[in-house]
């Protein structure tokens, strides 16, 4: 009776270990799915929030024209990649395309560490808004241009594909280049180590900087940087690529009081007015830069702008 007794409540023991382990187990499942959905929600969530023009003041009159957006409605869509780092290609575009016959200049966007395309789709509209094709894609690792210059072969290819929306309706003698933090180091990879380089018609390079390649860029150059966090450490870099930069016209700028992680939408009013310029004609526009009255000189809230290789434009 005794041995009976005792194996009884060592099974009952064996019982609750199991059960404490069962429990246990649960537990750091339901752990795991609830930090990976936390991942999840941290690495998709919107970086850029629709009416993020409203969070600041801009101090010149063009500026704030430039910051909100532009007379044309918006449409996009989507595509599927086969390459995995790209996932998927997506695009925004002035509605008036789809019924038009004229051409409309592009933006390829280069993204940012981790930053795909649709966590910062206020900033494709605006372009959009404005009449350019903006293209970007889901690979959150830019750096050495590959899923850049992928995009632009891919809407390159959408002109000439007789099903595609865009076909025979892109202006391909008028193509930009833009590109925040990683994908700032992205855009000097992208216009210069690629054969398809020679489309960029004006780059626009962000709180990043990669002055190996400066020398060797072809194109219109705005350089954007903030004061602080990383930023305040780029600046030397983007001074170098400034001094590099010997043939083309180049504008470098310091945001001020301006953190990493805000130049993007706060730099985007004059990113804007550079690509309208350059691949527009907007006159208008390039007030903000060349002319000894350039709006950029004498705006309050930007430092350290310097100006080179613009005698050609005054």
């Amino acid at each position: 009776m005794f041995a009976l007794t005792n194996r009884n409540e060592v099974n009952l023991d064996m019982n609750k270990t199991v059960k404490r382990l069962l429990i246990i187990c649960a537990v750091v499942i339901a752990c795991c799915v609830g930090c990976k959905a936390i991942l999840n929600n941290i690495l998709t969530a919107p970086l850029v929030k629709d009416g993020y023009q409203n969070e600041f003041e801009y101090k010149g009159a063009l500026e704030k024209k430039y910051a909100y957006n532009g007379t044309f409605a918006v449409d996009s869509l989507s595509v599927v990649s086969s390459d995995e780092a790209i996932k998927r290609f997506h695009v925004w575009f002035p509605s008036e395309l789809k019924g038009s016959t004229k051409k409309w200049p592009v933006v390829v966007m280069a993204n940012g560490t981790g930053v795909l395309a649709t966590r910062y789709i206020p900033i494709f509209e605006h372009l959009a808004s404005w009449g350019f094709v903006v293209v970007g894609n889901q690979d959150g690792s830019s750096w050495f241009g590959n899923s850049t210059s992928a995009s632009l072969d891919w809407i390159l290819e959408q002109n000439t594909t007789s099903d595609s929306p865009f076909c025979g309706k892109l202006d391909t003698e008028a193509i930009g280049l833009a590109g925040h933090s990683q994908g700032s180091v992205a855009t000097f990879y992208a216009a210069t180590q690629f054969d398809n380089a020679k489309y960029y018609k004006a780059i626009c390079s962000m709180s990043g900087n990669f002055p190996d390649f400066a020398q060797s860029i072809h194109t219109p150059v705005f350089l954007i940087g903030g004061t602080n966090g990383l930023d305040a450490k780029a600046i030397d870099g983007m001074n170098e690529c400034f001094g590099k930069i010997d043939s083309q016209p180049v504008v470098m700028g310091i945001l001020k009081d301006t953190d990493h992680g805000v130049v993007l939408p706060r730099g985007d009013a004059y990113m804007t007015a550079w690509l309208l310029f350059y691949l527009q004609g907007d006159k208008q526009a390039g007030k903000c830069f060349y002319g000894d009255d350039a709006e950029i000189l004498t705006n309050p809230a930007w430092k350290e702008v310097m100006r080179k290789n613009f005698a050609n434009l005054e």
